[in-house]
């Protein structure tokens, strides 16, 4: 099987005919109608004839769970058709080339980063490097971080949580008011307590004790 040179069509898509090997298509349609997931794609090698619908090939799938990642239109993707029959194609997965290309790259050759990234730049890190780290990021800025050192979640606004796993320190950081909220709270120091405010302090209670 040659995977570098189109397969061998025996007849077109319309009629079904048989292709022998694999094939590389453009995604032209990803709005299945009957909600399964399926995608069209054309063949540059074909006149950019339009596939039947093709399923994806998945890592997971079956009712209502699954790995869903539906390649976007103009994606390139690899075909293979079921039987070497035209009418029944599957997609097999993405391909990147010199104008769509990884999120990321192996510069360093260790290939330590495994990353999940959306068209928005939404994306899942797992950096497997020196400093251990898994990241959930959105677009704008906000970001889950969990490494070796700690733990920190920003929301990109100057709002954050610290863990600092070497010092055994815990931050919490608001740029406007910090609110805690619960039926019974207790703040205990096995060492020294200090409350401390810039302004105006205030201290009310049904019964406030001193002791």
């Amino acid at each position: 099987m040659n995977l570098l040179s189109p397969p061998q069509s025996e007849t077109g898509l319309e009629t079904g005919g048989f292709a022998k090997g694999l094939a590389v298509g453009i995604v032209t349609q990803n709005q299945d109608p009957e909600g399964l997931g399926r995608v069209r794609v054309a063949f540059p090698w074909l006149d950019d004839r339009e596939s039947h619908w093709a399923r994806l090939a998945t890592p997971m799938a079956g009712k209502d769970r699954g790995l869903v990642l539906i390649p976007e239109v103009g994606d390139e993707v690899l075909v293979a058709f079921e039987r070497e029959d035209l009418r029944f194609p599957f997609i097999l997965g993405g391909l990147w080339n010199g104008v769509d290309t990884p999120p990321i790259a192996n510069d360093d050759g260790n290939n330590d980063k495994r990353i999940l990234k959306s068209r928005k730049g939404h994306w899942l890190l797992f950096d497997d490097g020196t400093q251990g780290v898994v990241e959930l990021r959105h677009e704008n800025g906000g970001l889950v971080r969990l490494s070796d050192d700690g733990i920190l979640i920003d929301d990109g606004k100057g709002n954050t949580v610290s863990i600092d796993n070497t010092r055994g320190a815990i931050a919490l950081e608001a740029i406007g008011s910090l609110q805690i909220k619960a039926t019974t709270i207790s703040i205990e120091a096995t060492g020294t307590l200090e409350l401390k405010a810039n302004a105006t302090m205030t201290i009310r209670g049904g019964l406030v004790n001193i002791n």
